[in-house]
């Protein structure tokens, strides 16, 4: 049954007018009782949660605390940041690959060459060095190889001096530190096929396997060892 809210009359249910006064019946809304949970008693001895107690979900503090909701639109993409000349990683096409880093070695100093020695092969091949003071070499040193011992005479008592300076080696004939003068018969170097005058020409560099012919009775040969 439904009652006229201006009345109080009974109408039947569904009726959109009061059978009795003729006002307007207007339906009344039903609402859903609300029920409340029953909220356990606080008991005195009880002890406050904690956050261990609390699940993830339930935490402030949780994996999604302080994000914002997704709103459903898209992000609008990054805006490309020029990169700025000089930085950056460089380009592994513009770096060669050295390797590692050879270990050099000291350079072995090479042992520096001996003196040079200058020798005179007399005929009888005996050799005699070339002193760097001057040796004066005469009749006494060659008459015993001649073949006529008459002709010792004609090879002077100071015919030639042979000496060295540096690595050079030199013979005179002439007035020296110890030759009093030139000698008679004379003295030639022969170098190959050419005869060259000694006497009175000064000092006469000495190659090797240079010939010295004196007064032509005795020739002796100089040696570079």
């Amino acid at each position: 049954m439904t009652k006229c809210s201006a009345c109080d009359s009974e109408n039947r249910e569904g009726a959109r007018f009061c059978n009795a006064c003729g006002a307007k019946i207007e339906a009344e809304a039903e609402t859903p009782e609300l029920k409340l949970a029953s909220m356990p008693a606080e008991d005195e001895g009880s002890v406050a949660p904690t956050n261990e107690d609390l699940g993830a979900g339930d935490s402030m503090f949780g994996p999604d605390a302080g994000e914002p909701e997704p709103t459903g639109e898209p992000e609008p993409p990054a805006a490309d940041v020029p990169e700025a000349e000089g930085e950056g990683s460089p380009d592994l096409t513009d770096v060669e690959d050295e390797g590692p880093a050879e270990a050099t070695e000291p350079e072995e100093e090479l042992p520096a060459e001996p003196p040079k020695a200058g020798y005179l092969v007399f005929p009888d091949n005996t050799e005699q060095p070339i002193p760097p003071s001057q040796w004066l070499i005469g009749r006494t040193d060659l008459a015993k190889f001649l073949a006529d011992p008459k002709k010792a005479n004609e090879i002077s008592r100071g015919h030639l001096t042979v000496f060295q300076e540096g690595d050079q080696f030199f013979v005179e004939d002439g007035t020296t530190m110890v030759q009093r003068k030139p000698s008679t018969n004379k003295t030639w170097l022969v170098r190959g096929t050419s005869r060259i005058l000694v006497t009175g020409t000064g000092r006469t560099e000495l190659q090797n396997d240079d010939e010295i012919d004196v007064a032509e009775l005795v020739t002796l040969q100089f040696v570079v060892r």
